[in-house]
Parts: C-alpha cells; structure tokens; sequence
C-alpha cells in the first residue's frame, strides 16, 4: 500500500527549528544545571512540530499507526527516563535504555509490516534517535558521570542539520552504509555503559564516539559534495 496523497509541510524547514530548540534545550540546562528547561523547551518544541504536521501524522489512521504510535511511545518514555533520572537505579535506566532501543527496531519493523512507511515517519524516527543521545548525555551529567562535554554527540548530529540549511545543493537521501551503522551503534552503546561500567572505561569509549561522528560527518559530506548532493543524515 503506497502513503496517500498529501500535501505535506515542509519537513525539511520544520526540522531545522527541532534542531535550534534542541540544542537551545541542552544550552539552557548547561547554564542553568536544571532539567526544567531542558524539558520544557525539548517538549513544547517536539509537540508544536508534531502539531504543525497533524495530517501527515493521521495518514495512517489517528494513533499515526502501529510504527509512529511506538516512535511515539520511545520519544515519551526518554522524557520520562530524563525527568526521573535521579530517583532511578542505574541498572533501571540501563535496562529502560535497552527497551527505548529495542523498540526502535520494532518501529521499523512493523513500519515495514504493515506498510505505513512514509517521509514523515522516517523524519519522526530519526529525530527520536536523536533526541535519545542528547538526552542520555543529559543523564549522565545529572548522575554524575561525566561533564557537560558528553551533550557532544547529540549537539554533533543537530549542528549538521543547521549546516544543511546553508548548503545551496538539495539535500538527498543516502544508502546504507556500515560506517553510519557502526558508528550508531557505537553511540548508544556508550551512552549506556556508563550505568553498568568504570569510568575508566566508558570515558575513553564516549571521545571516541565523539571523534567518528566528527569523521562521519567530514566522510558524508566531502563525498555527497563530490557527487552533487548533501545527505540527509550521517548515522542511520
């Protein structure tokens, strides 16, 4: 079944306002050292976008289906997880991480299933995964951690989103790659060591998360500049 006919908003432009509220919201709990802001703005800035495009979130019916509805329920329970981060044990927000992940991957899975993909429910799983890092950089530094410098990785991802907006060549998509999926990987795992594993060892693991997002990002851009295009994200 093809996505119905719909004359969409520009998701493009609406995500380079995610981006900006985002990295505001990491910016205001760096000076602030106070998660109010941090969620306050990440909430009222993730619902006006899921406002500003309520039709191509009905195309599949008003839950937004079964993939946009568990995208939906991941990005709710990372709120959660942030908003509660200091009464939890760190073996429960490993372990909430884990589920969070997981159902990332049945997201897609029943996307496919059920053939509900569409462009909207792409751009609403990416900026979930996203919002996942951040918000897990911001966990760690509430519990004690590691510094503010953990907020890198997820502040990375949205930089280049701005970075996009002043490219004069169209964005377009790209495909696979292992490096992105690597790197990912990498990523959230990182992420969730901090919680089960000694400094000693997850320090040195999240700068070199840091170093091959950077080397992502210089790889995706210098090739897609060589080819005529600029792609849409790095780690997919």
């Amino acid at each position: 079944m093809s996505q119905p006919t719909i004359a969409p908003r520009s998701l493009e432009a609406s995500v380079k306002f995610l981006s900006l509220a985002m990295i505001f919201a990491a910016f205001s709990f760096v000076l602030t050292n106070s998660l109010f802001w941090f969620l306050g703005v990440a909430v009222i800035s993730m619902f006006s976008w899921m406002l500003w495009h309520r039709e191509q979130w009905r195309i599949f019916g008003r839950l937004g289906g079964v993939a946009n509805t568990l995208t939906g329920l991941r990005w709710l329970m990372i709120i959660i997880l942030v908003g509660y981060c200091q009464q939890l044990h760190p073996y429960l927000i490993l372990a909430l991480g884990i589920l969070v992940l997981v159902l990332d991957g049945l997201d897609g899975y029943y996307a496919r299933k059920y053939q509900t993909t569409s462009e909207f429910g792409d751009v609403f799983d990416k900026e979930t995964d996203a919002f996942f890092v951040l918000a897990y950089g911001v966990i760690i530094v509430v519990s004690g951690l590691a510094a503010s410098w953990v907020l890198l990785p997820g502040l990375l991802r949205y930089a280049y989103v701005i970075v996009l907006a002043y490219v004069e060549k169209p964005p377009a998509p790209v495909g696979y790659s292992f490096r992105r999926r690597f790197v990912g990987m990498w990523m959230m795992g990182t992420l969730l060591a901090p919680f089960v594993l000694p400094a000693w060892f997850y320090i040195p693991g999240l700068v070199a998360a840091i170093a091959m997002i950077l080397y992502s990002f210089a790889v995706d851009l210098r090739g897609s500049w060589q080819r005529g295009n600029i792609p849409t994200s790095v780690i997919q």
